[in-house]
């Protein structure tokens, strides 16, 4: 049994247990997302991934969305340490945080890599962040599920989105991981980000998109069209707005929490 260890517990977000499920439960039942949480439950998502000080709360909103009915988790992002051709999905039998080990869809895994873009990179996801931050949020929601991590090199992101859809059913959540602008100040942040949203919002895959995890969105994006989805921003902030001790408004990192929902479900407004 292969496990993959959590790498970032103690830095991004608590290494205890109790103290990690303790803020994640904060996170869910402040009186934002419980506002969320009244509406349509969703199956897509783009969700940040920093640490929780700075994103948790942005990220909670998404989360208190998802559907009480899944099973799978594709989790999407970018690599922040090696670069690759093709998608990077992890060789490991589980990934581990502190609230415990979750266990790797193998099956679809194994479908997956029946197609030459996807490969196992060695050491891709060994000290990667990206994943495994939304995996204590994914344990507290649910007691059995399983997930396909997936790290995204050079790849076209339309293609891959059409690898995806023959297994997006109500049970499957898929979680594009990605925080927005990095390092402007507060209002070119804002002004850059505003943009990336705008472009979401939009639909148009092949707009500006100012964001690590870009081509994880793309693919969202690409995935959500076919499903005849349409978008909702439920929130978007920077560090500086979120956690402003920690910092100053010339360096800052976007954040936004976007759902999907059926076009029916569609309100104006949110």
């Amino acid at each position: 049994m292969s496990i993959r260890k959590a790498a970032v517990q103690g830095r991004f977000y608590p290494s205890s247990s109790i103290q990690l499920r303790k803020d994640i439960e904060g996170y869910l039942s402040a009186q934002s997302v419980q506002n969320a949480s009244a509406l349509p439950a969703v199956n897509v998502l783009i969700a940040p991934h920093a640490g929780y000080v700075f994103s948790g709360a942005v990220a909670a909103c998404g989360y208190s969305r998802v559907s009480k009915n899944i099973k799978t988790v594709f989790i999407i992002g970018p690599p922040h340490y090696q670069w690759f051709d093709g998608v990077h999905i992890s060789a490991a039998d589980y990934f581990e945080t502190p609230l415990g080990k979750i266990e790797l869809n193998k099956k679809i895994i194994e479908q997956l890599k029946d197609n030459p873009l996807c490969n196992t990179v060695p050491g891709a996801d060994e000290k990667e962040h990206c994943l495994e931050v939304q995996l204590p949020f994914l344990q507290v929601l649910f007691n059995n599920i399983t997930i396909i991590p997936v790290l995204t090199g050079k790849v076209d992101s339309d293609v891959f989105a059409g690898m995806l859809l023959p297994f997006i059913d109500e049970t499957v959540l898929v979680v594009a991981s990605s925080d927005l602008s990095h390092f402007f100040n507060q209002e070119k942040a804002r002004a850059v980000d505003d943009e990336s949203i705008s472009t979401i919002m939009a639909g148009c895959i092949d707009g500006f998109i100012d964001g690590c995890g870009e081509t994880a969105i793309r693919i969202v994006m690409g995935l959500a069209q076919r499903l005849g989805l349409s978008p909702q921003l439920l929130d978007a902030r920077t560090s500086y707005q979120t956690a402003p001790q920690y910092g100053d408004s010339d360096r800052v990192v976007g954040y936004a929490s976007i759902v999907y929902v059926n076009k029916e479900d569609c309100r104006a407004g949110d």
